[in-house]
């Protein structure tokens, strides 16, 4: 009986019904058949979004969103441009730095490849590039926003599977610089063997210039991360003040921002903000059935039991995951998986840190290949050019990323060294 909470929640996923919806219907079902008074759901609803560190959501979302509205984009991108603009695929190299500078700020794939990536995209299909080649490493580019420090779907794993957020955002420093240089070597090989264009050399007068003006944006991930370092800021703080330091940009500093545009970062930003939270909260309801019905606990003695390593059991779960991937967003997944399979791990030896970021890196490869990838489905509407063109041409990338989750699960270190020697070992 307890499994078929998660089996009927999987049908109704696979069904097209929206994750917050699935959710609740699972959790009214299994409240009526305990026989528990319907009251406890609104209890467990309220309960589930009153916590202090989900602020950092939509904080890092308007964030994001006004950096989006300042221009910030075209700042990034002509600093890029300046500094690796003349390689070979230069504009593809530009696309791939612009994405990890902008994930400090944004923490959003999807912000970053509908941001971005208009920019790019233009760009690119401009300079000669084919529509679906531009369109497939933007969205590829944009998967490292996530990874990369700051990021919301950190801090949902870190919400649910009740670990720190600012381990895991150091978390995904390694990972998402590997990410980043995997990329950047795929193009250089396809560009040479396409023969794909380049920008001249920018000057450094010009270099100068392109740094100046982007220099308000490149220091936002420096003072995020060292402020957490220092203790002046908790996590949820850092996203409040770089909120705040997005706001002062766009309306003081650079003036570029217009009161429409201000609004619409806003409205976007609680749009995305209701959206999250709703599935946060119909997610509590979730999780109390689940530890109502012990489904975590024996999920766990079925795992010790099993006697399985650690290494073969996390190479189980990441073929679990790339099939999730293939059908539900990231959301769903982390709402299915974190409760009931973290508590599993921590019984037989596994950091949930070192389990998130894995999942994490498992989950954007999702974004980007069908048939759910809405990373994908962003990218080609810029670039008007058929999802299925882009999907093919993303396939090095992904083959990429699936190298380097192979080595984040097999080597712990690379996603425990930073978090460890910043904050210190994590006590068991």
């Amino acid at each position: 009986m307890s499994l078929l909470y998660i089996v009927v929640l999987l049908v109704l996923l696979f069904a097209g019904i929206p994750v917050a919806t699935s959710l609740l219907i699972v959790g009214i079902g299994g409240i009526v058949i305990a026989g528990v008074p319907l009251s406890i759901l609104g209890q467990r609803i309220a309960f589930g979004i009153d916590s202090f560190t989900l602020i950092a959501i939509p904080m890092f979302l308007l964030m994001g969103n006004l950096m989006n509205a300042s221009g910030v984009t075209q700042r990034i991108f002509d600093f890029s441009v300046a500094m690796v603009g003349h390689w070979r695929a230069g504009l593809a190299q530009v696309n791939i730095i612009g994405s990890l500078i902008f994930s400090g700020m944004s923490g959003s794939a999807l912000a970053d490849a509908a941001g971005l990536g208009t920019v790019e995209i233009r760009a690119m299909t401009l300079k000669g590039y084919s529509p679906a080649f531009a369109a497939a490493i933007t969205a590829a580019s944009a998967t490292i926003g996530p990874v990369i420090p700051p990021s919301t779907v950190a801090v949902l794993y870190a919400f649910i599977a009740d670990v720190s957020i600012g381990r895991m955002f150091l978390a995904g420093v390694v990972p998402g610089l590997l990410m980043t240089f995997v990329l950047m070597a795929i193009v250089h090989y396809r560009g040479k063997k396409l023969n794909l264009p380049e920008f001249p050399r920018a000057s450094w007068p010009e270099r100068r210039r392109a740094t100046w003006k982007a220099l308000p944006a490149l220091v936002v991930p420096v003072g995020l991360i060292g402020g957490m370092r220092t203790g002046i800021f908790t996590a949820t703080e850092v996203a409040a003040v770089g909120a705040l330091y997005a706001l002062l940009l766009a309306a003081v500093y650079w003036k570029t921002t217009d009161r429409k545009e201000m609004l619409g970062a806003f409205r976007e930003t609680a749009l995305s903000t209701g959206g999250i939270m709703v599935i946060v909260a119909s997610a509590n309801v979730f999780a109390w059935i689940l530890a109502r019905e012990r489904i975590p606990q024996d999920v766990a003695e079925s795992v010790i039991a099993m006697g399985l390593s650690p290494i073969v059991l996390l190479l189980l779960l990441n073929v679990v995951i790339l099939l999730l991937g293939m059908i539900l967003d990231a959301s769903a997944i982390l709402i299915l998986v974190t409760p009931v399979i973290v508590p599993a791990l921590a019984a037989v030896g596994i950091d949930p840190v070192h389990f998130g970021m894995v999942m994490i890196v498992n989950m954007m490869i999702g974004m980007i290949h069908p048939p759910v990838g809405m990373a994908l489905f962003i990218v080609s509407n810029i670039a008007k050019a058929p999802v299925m063109q882009v999907a093919l041409e993303t396939v090095p990338y992904i083959v990429g990323f699936l190298i380097i989750l192979l080595l984040i699960t097999l080597v712990p270190q690379l996603v425990l060294w930073l978090p460890d020697l910043v904050y210190g070992p994590a006590i068991p």
